[in-house]
């Protein structure tokens, strides 16, 4: 699971806005995920997976279909997840169910003004965070780590961005 997550991580990082439907699927299936645990305490891994793959094939048929709903979406489920991860190691984890709503709002509003740039840096930001949490490192590597993915994979999506315009 841990490779699985890694490499969700890095596709958010580099493709995050290029193949915005599987960006929104990701990270439907990981707040999906993380949502079901928060939900549904103790209950088995098979059960967060059906959550994570239910929110993730929504957000999915969302981007394919109603894209700018999508784009909402995704940074509501990104804004949610990210709120997640930092609530961990901020220690405030018990009021994950707030803290989620707080930062999905945030993320939707953020994408709801910014689009593209707004789902370059969330995705990054979360691709990011993915990969960290799987690395379990000490605290100034994991936020140099970090950092350097989100500078990096802004970078790239940035390119590859003004590349598809120039086409």
């Amino acid at each position: 699971m841990k490779f699985l997550m890694i490499v969700l991580g890095l596709i958010m990082l580099v493709f995050g806005r290029k193949l915005f439907w599987l960006f929104v699927a990701i990270v439907g299936f990981l707040f999906g995920m993380e949502f079901t645990k928060l939900l549904l305490v103790d209950q088995p891994i098979w059960v967060q997976l059906l959550g994570g793959l239910v929110a993730g094939l929504l957000g999915a048929l969302l981007a394919i279909f109603v894209q700018r709903v999508a784009f909402i979406l995704a940074g509501f489920f990104a804004g949610a997840y990210f709120a997640l991860l930092l609530a961990h190691p901020l220690g405030v984890a018990g009021t994950g169910l707030l803290l989620a709503v707080a930062g999905g709002v945030i993320g939707a509003i953020v994408v709801a003004l910014l689009m593209d740039w707004a789902i370059i840096v969330l995705s990054c930001l979360v691709g990011a965070g993915v990969v960290v949490s799987q690395l379990r490192l000490r605290d100034m590597k994991t936020a140099i780590i970090f950092f350097v993915l989100v500078i990096i994979g802004i970078f790239v999506q940035a390119k590859l961005m003004e590349h598809g315009e120039k086409k």
